[in-house]
């Protein structure tokens, strides 16, 4: 059986006294991973919409300019 990379924990770090331990790899379940992508959701999708609205914006600056580059 194959399990994907993004499905496994691994839980090392430092504790509450500043102390580093190491933990075993765990299982991540899938309904952990679709709550996560849920939570993250809304975030998404405001950074997708200012690069989107960006980008839309540098295109109608840029057209305009060649337009009135054009007209003189």
């Amino acid at each position: 059986m194959v399990i994907p990379i993004d499905a496994v924990r691994y839980g090392a770090g430092f504790d509450t006294t500043g102390q580093w331990h190491e933990s075993g790899a765990e299982y991540v379940s899938l309904e952990e991973q679709r709550q996560a992508a849920e939570i993250m959701a809304p975030a998404r999708g405001a950074i997708c919409g200012l690069l989107f609205s960006a980008m839309m914006w540098v295109g109608l600056v840029a057209a305009v300019r060649g337009v009135l580059t054009l007209v003189r």
